[in-house]
């Protein structure tokens, strides 16, 4: 049994156990459900004696990071367990809070183009496409905004609690919802076009990956350890295949989730799992290429020319060939300090953690390049990197805007 199924199986009698739900943080409000993440909180809190966080080393940066604005324009997610990733354009950076409002920003400067209240439970992170912007609800709710003005387009129910991004192409956007049903609606109207429902185990982590379209194809995985590919089209299977194996006697010991987003290349799709390792499968035909059994993650991975970064249960970075699976190196210096899941820019690796700091780390041998601290409040979504800009959000809602400088340039 993994130390996290050991660490869960001992607050069981604080937590709650359903069909769909997954963990219910029942020490705050048997209302109040948790996502993967809120394991990572549970078991990896700084407050955990038994997994203290490691202290930050001196270390001389060798890139510099400077700060270009920072604005506080929504509530975040606050201590709700959430995927509200930011999305970007060529212009603007938008971001959403879980009260409903959504706000668009100029990305170079950080001030506020337009503002508006939903007045809904958006739950999921911002999906974008072809002048859209796309949420889910904790309601079970679709909904398109005009990314123009945030204007509505349309409101769609689906079949449950949306915690992943909605993904766009070709005028169908993918909604995934937390029941494992995967629903394509129509981008002008969202009418639903097709929808795959697949069960799911009755102990999971309470989160679901987003999906990813690649060549015409939607990529899922699911907490019983299978990856999934449909034809956009029409949502027919083209193959499945499980990219961990369920172990040991025990549920929380056999739990699989594949929470982690799928990460496609030409040739592989990657998938990380809690408890059953990480593989790479064949894009074309779903065979298994490799299996790496020796991490366990629910982060969505990041990845160069010929390597996969990961960050795992236990904070240790690491760092597999794309071809072989074989571990380039692994890095534990951050240690328990409830990173976020990494972000790559040319060399560089990036990751934030519990207590505001982005580290940047070497893509090559994993030692320490830097740090800045960008906030006193944790980050727990991933460094949103777009046009040589690095864009930070923590969990209150404060943005900050980066970008790589001169060792001379002011960090202020």
């Amino acid at each position: 049994m993994s130390y996290v199924a050991r660490f869960v199986f001992t607050l069981l009698p604080l937590l709650l156990l359903t069909a769909c739900a997954g963990l219910v943080d029942a020490t705050k409000s048997a209302s109040k459900s948790l996502e993967g993440d809120a394991v990572e909180m549970l078991s990896f809190s700084s407050e955990d004696e038994s997994r203290p966080p490691k202290e930050l080393e001196d270390i001389s940066n060798e890139v510099v990071l400077a700060k270009l604005w920072q604005e506080k324009l929504s509530a975040g997610q606050g201590d709700r367990f959430l995927k509200l990733e930011m999305v970007s354009t060529s212009e603007q950076l938008f971001i959403a809070d879980h009260k409903g409002r959504v706000v668009a920003l100029d990305r170079q400067t950080g001030e506020k183009d337009w503002a508006v209240e939903t007045n809904l439970p958006i739950s999921g992170g911002i999906g974008l496409g072809d002048g859209y912007l796309f949420f889910g609800t904790t309601d079970a709710e679709a909904v398109a905004l005009s990314f123009a003005d945030g204007k509505r387009a349309w409101i769609s129910q689906v079949s449950s609690e949306v915690l992943s991004v909605p993904r766009y192409e070709n005028n169908i956007v993918i909604f995934r919802s937390i029941d494992g049903a995967i629903a394509a609606l129509d981008a002008l109207d969202g009418k639903e076009l097709w929808s795959f429902v697949r069960d799911v185990p009755a102990l999971s982590l309470r989160g679901t990956s987003s999906p990813v379209l690649k060549s015409g194809g939607v990529i899922a995985g699911y907490a019983n350890g299978q990856l999934v590919v449909l034809r956009l089209l029409d949502g027919l299977q083209i193959w499945q295949t499980s990219v961990a194996i369920p172990r040991g006697r025990g549920a929380l010991s056999r739990m699989v989730d594949v929470d982690s987003d799928p990460l496609a290349g030409d040739e592989y799709i990657y998938a990380a799992t809690f408890n059953g390792g990480m593989a790479a499968v064949e894009i074309r035909t779903g065979k298994i290429a490799w299996r790496q059994s020796e991490l366990s993650s629910f982060k969505q991975m990041a990845s160069n020319w010929s390597s996969i970064f990961v960050v795992d249960i236990d904070d240790h970075i690491w760092s597999a060939d794309q071809e072989t699976g074989g571990i380039n190196w692994q890095m534990d210096k951050l240690e328990h300090r409830r990173l976020s899941p990494a972000a790559i820019v040319d060399d560089v690796l990036l990751t934030a953690d519990y207590e505001g700091y982005l580290h940047m780390i070497s893509v090559s041998d994993g030692h320490l390049m830097g740090r800045i601290k960008v906030s006193n409040a944790p980050v727990v979504a991933a460094p949103l990197v777009d046009g040589g800009f690095i864009f930070v959000q923590d969990i209150n809602g404060q943005v900050t805007a980066l970008q790589f400088a001169s060792e001379e340039a002011s960090e202020d």
